[in-house]
């Protein structure tokens, strides 16, 4: 999997994570924990241009900035919990 993180701010989380799931299967969305303003993305590597695509057109509307993924992946980290 592929992780694809970007910081927006916190009251377009909600967008953020309807837009990820009107595409069926593109990705995984949840915040960062200790930072809710970021997203890290999942991503299926079929899936990495569209979520690429996704990205920028958000970085254009709402203004996302891409910031590097964490350093452990989201699964990952959920499972040692």
């Amino acid at each position: 999997m592929i992780i694809r993180s970007i910081r927006v701010d916190i009251s377009q989380i909600g967008y953020v994570r309807w837009c990820v799931e009107a595409y069926d299967g593109i990705a995984n969305a949840s915040t960062r924990a200790g930072t809710p303003d970021i997203i890290d993305m999942t991503i299926a590597p079929d899936f990495l241009a569209d979520a690429e695509a996704l990205i920028d057109a958000l970085a254009d509307e709402i203004g996302a900035v891409r910031v590097p993924p964490p350093a452990v992946p989201p699964l990952a980290a959920a499972q040692r919990g």
